[in-house]
C-alpha cells in the first residue's frame, strides 16, 4: 500500500526502482518542471511542447520534440518508463488523445503521472464554462496578478473537458490496462485573492453550491488532483472516448 501523504518522486521511485537508467516525458513541458528528476536517479529528459519559444527556454531537457501531445504521430510507441504531463489537460481539446498516446508511449511497467485541476468543482466548473476574457479580468483584478494575460502569460485558454476529470481518467485506466497507484488531491488557497472580502464570501459561496449538488460538485479543497497510473503487460492503447 502507498503512503499518499509521501513526496511524489518517492513513490515514483519506488515503482521503478528496479530501472537504473530511466527515460522520462515532460509532456506539454513548456519552461520548467514541477517534478524534481534528479530524486528519480540515472534520467533522460525528454520534452515535448508545441511552442518553439517555450522549449528553447527549457533549460532542463536532454531532448526536445516539437509537437502536439495529441498527435498519434508525436511520440514513439513503448519509448518512456514515465511520462509527466502537470497542469496541461485541462488546455487540450480532447484530452483522451494524449492519454491514449501517452499509454501506447509508455513501456511496460512504466508510469504516467498526471496533475491537473478537478473540473468537478465549483472554480473548475465556472472556469469551463466561462470565457477566456473572463479568467483573465479574474486573475488581473481579483487575484491581483497583473501580467495575467499578456503574451506568453497564464491564464491560457482552457476548456476543461470532462474526460480529463478524475473519474474519467480512473475509467479510462481501466479500460486501457492501466492501474491507479495513486490518487490525491489538492487544495486552491483563497488567501492569495487580492481582496479580503473575496476571500470570505468564496468559502460560503462554494460550500453551498456543494451542498446543494449533494456533493457531486467538490469544494476547492478538492480543486486539483494527482493520478499515477502503471501500463500493464500487454496493455492496449486504450479505447475510452
Amino acid at each position: 500500500m502507498i503512503d499518499e501523504s509521501r513526496p511524489l518522486e518517492s513513490i515514483v521511485v519506488d515503482l521503478l526502482k528496479d530501472n537504473r537508467n530511466v527515460t522520462v516525458l515532460e509532456a506539454g513541458c513548456g519552461s520548467l518542471s514541477h517534478f524534481n528528476h534528479a530524486k528519480v536517479g540515472n534520467t533522460h529528459l525528454v520534452g515535448i511542447d508545441i511552442s518553439p519559444e517555450q522549449l528553447a527556454k527549457n533549460t532542463y531537457l536532454h531532448e526536445s520534440i516539437l509537437g502536439d501531445i495529441q498527435d498519434p504521430k508525436a511520440l514513439p510507441p513503448s519509448s518512456y518508463d514515465l511520462i509527466i504531463c502537470w497542469d496541461v489537460l485541462e488546455h487540450l481539446p480532447d484530452p483522451t488523445i494524449a492519454l491514449r498516446n501517452f499509454t501506447r508511449a509508455t513501456k511496460d511497467g512504466g508510469l504516467i503521472l498526471l496533475a491537473s485541476p478537478n473540473v468537478f468543482t465549483v472554480r473548475g466548473l465556472i472556469t469551463k464554462f466561462t470565457p477566456h476574457l473572463l479568467h483573465v479580468w479574474f486573475y488581473r483584478y481579483v487575484a491581483g496578478h497583473k501580467e495575467a494575460g499578456s503574451p506568453g502569460s497564464w491564464p491560457f485558454r482552457s476548456y476543461h473537458r470532462f474526460a480529463m476529470s478524475p473519474p474519467s481518467i480512473k475509467k479510462f485506466a481501466s479500460e486501457s490496462g492501466l492501474t491507479v497507484e495513486l490518487e490525491r488531491y489538492t487544495t486552491w488557497k483563497t488567501h492569495e485573492y487580492k481582496y479580503s472580502l473575496f476571500r470570505i464570501i468564496w468559502p460560503f459561496l462554494e460550500k453551498s453550491i456543494s451542498a446543494l449538488s449533494f456533493g457531486m460538485i467538490s469544494t476547492d479543497e478538492k480543486m486539483g488532483f494527482q493520478m499515477l497510473l502503471k501500463r500493464n503487460e500487454s496493455t492496449t492503447e486504450g479505447t475510452s472516448g
